[in-house]
């Protein structure tokens, strides 16, 4: 194990230290500052993690990470022992259902990817069934990788951003190309034949996921989403994740202006739209500004407002693609629309899940429709 040393004080930090400084060091990697962060399953459910880093001492020399190599930084690491415990006493506390693990580079990507392989073996064999998701390193290699689907319900590297040329200012260490892509593909291939195989019988199959750096440069947000949908097409991608760029006293890009947290909101917004309803970046276009980038509005509702001529959508006979451009009905909402025709009333609309005072103007039922948004009396009641 590193020693976990305080530079600016000269001594050894406590354990409790030491969480506290690994568990903020992973406000730059896919969640928010404390030690416990919220993920989403594959059926949608928010699950409570403990998130840490292995260690914020980092061989990498990323432009906007406070945990670059040579910057002045309180340093600290856990052991995989260390790790398991902590979370075992979350875990049996019912504080979290899972771990969500990224780490510093500790000299090369293999050998963390070794250490973050152990502490999910370690859970494992000592019976934990709770959710793992591990961030691996650029440049990690297969036969890791391999391991570590082994044990993890997710796990991907990040991708940062859109394009080698972007990469190499930002994390110049790294090849887009070979250590992030090469990356994204082999995980993708991985998943897949572990599915074939399983016939999804077991509960670990795992999925893709990575993240972007959203405003450290200044690419589009039409960049970013043409990037997602290129790789849930070609890396069967299941969420991507977006940290808002905060300028880090002591990095490169220090002077650079923080991009607003609104930014990241509405690419996650757009994201599920991509993902979850059946969209695609051309029908997105119609959102986007002359400089290609989301305004601070709810891109769904954005969207219906400018296809007035898709409205209203009739709830008893639509299909679900037209059912799934209405805002306040998702996924859910409009398969149980589906399957319960005839709906007669907006009290059988809410407890499908349909967030009426979105709903409302798009909808029409039985011939009625509403002519503002406080006009649409219940039929049926």
């Amino acid at each position: 194990m590193m020693n976990s040393i305080d530079p600016d004080k000269g001594h050894h930090l406590t354990l409790m230290e030491r969480m506290r400084v690994l568990s903020e060091g992973t406000k730059y990697d896919s969640c928010n500052q404390s030690a416990v962060c919220h993920a989403f399953g594959p059926d949608g459910r928010c699950i409570q993690l403990y998130k840490t880093l292995m260690t914020n001492t980092c061989s990498g020399e990323c432009t906007y990470c406070p945990n670059r190599c040579g910057r002045d930084a309180v340093r600290a690491s856990l052991s995989p022992e260390e790790i398991a415990r902590i979370t075992w006493s979350f875990y049996r506390r019912n504080a979290i259902e899972g771990l969500f693990l990224s780490s510093g580079i500790m000299g090369d990507s293999e050998r963390t990817a070794e250490k973050q392989l152990e502490v999910a073996s370690l859970l494992r064999d000592q019976g934990f069934t709770g959710y793992i998701h591990i961030r691996v390193m650029p440049g990690t290699p297969r036969y890791l990788l391999e391991q570590i689907a082994e044990h993890a319900n997710k796990f991907g590297v990040n991708a940062e951003t859109t394009s080698s040329t972007n990469y190499s200012e930002i994390c110049p260490s790294f090849d887009y190309k070979n250590d992030v892509l090469q990356r994204l593909r082999w995980t993708c291939e991985i998943i897949r034949k572990k599915r074939s195989e399983t016939g999804f019988r077991e509960k670990l199959i795992g999925s893709n996921d990575t993240q972007f750096v959203v405003g450290a440069l200044q690419e589009s947000d039409r960049e970013i989403i043409l990037a997602v949908e290129k790789f849930m097409d070609r890396y069967e991608l299941r969420r991507p994740y977006f940290m808002s760029f905060d300028p880090v006293p002591f990095t490169p890009l220090e002077n650079n202006d923080p991009s607003p947290l609104w930014r990241e909101t509405r690419l996650y917004q757009t994201s599920y739209l991509l993902k979850d309803y059946g969209l695609n970046t051309n029908d997105l276009e119609s959102v986007l500004d002359d400089n290609g980038f989301l305004p601070d509005m709810d891109p769904k509702m954005l969207l219906a407002s400018c296809t007035p001529d898709l409205f209203p959508v009739d709830i008893n006979s639509a299909n679900k693609e037209d059912l799934l451009r209405v805002p306040g009905i998702g996924p859910v909402g409009a398969s149980r629309i589906i399957r319960s025709r005839p709906i007669c009333s907006e009290k059988e609309l809410a407890r499908m899940g349909v967030v009426l005072g979105r709903a409302r103007p798009f909808i029409e039922m039985n011939g009625q429709k509403q002519t503002n948004l406080f006009s649409f009396a219940e039929v049926g009641s």
